[in-house]
């Protein structure tokens, strides 16, 4: 429980990836708890083995992004922690999502789900602009920036990879 309450105020901007700790054996956890929380997310839209891809493929640009960002600043050493912040909250943030876009998958007019979605991805974009900022020692204003960024980058490259169905 106390990983998750770590999570948590992350999350709630209490906490930065500098309180995290450096383990590896953390990391892994967070990669899949990071991927099942994806695939069980990206699945309610699809197929399920596509849902495993693209929930691949954004683990590899989650953690090309952060590893891109910290050698360019030579700050590599912050890597498991700033991974393992990531995936933790993405994973939070994503985990509320689910029923959310559940609602909209089998229900015609859940207008009050894109709403609630539209939150979650605002309060999703500054928990990574939080985490950024920590990460790599600068101003909150860089950390929206490349926040902003990292959403339209990666929403592109999974729009070209994975095309919505016609």
């Amino acid at each position: 429980m106390p990983l998750i309450q770590l999570f948590i105020d992350i999350c709630l901007f209490r906490r930065g990836p500098q309180d995290v700790p450096a383990s590896q054996l953390l990391l892994g956890l967070a990669v899949l708890v990071y991927l099942t929380v994806g695939v069980v997310l990206l699945g309610l839209e699809g197929m399920s083995m596509e849902a495993v891809l693209q929930a691949l493929v954004e683990l590899l640009i989650l953690l090309g992004f952060v590893w891109g960002n910290l050698k360019f600043l030579r700050l590599q050493k912050r890597f498991v922690q700033t991974a393992i912040a990531m995936l933790g909250a993405d994973a939070l943030i994503s985990s509320l999502a689910i029923p959310p876009v559940a609602w909209m998958a089998y229900s015609a007019g859940a207008r009050g789900a894109y709403l609630l979605l539209l939150l979650l991805m605002l309060w999703h974009l500054a928990v990574v602009a939080h985490i950024l900022r920590h990460a790599l020692s600068r101003p909150l204003g860089v950390g929206i920036g490349l926040a902003v960024v990292y959403v339209v980058a990666s929403y592109q490259v999974m729009l070209t990879l994975f095309p919505p169905a016609a």
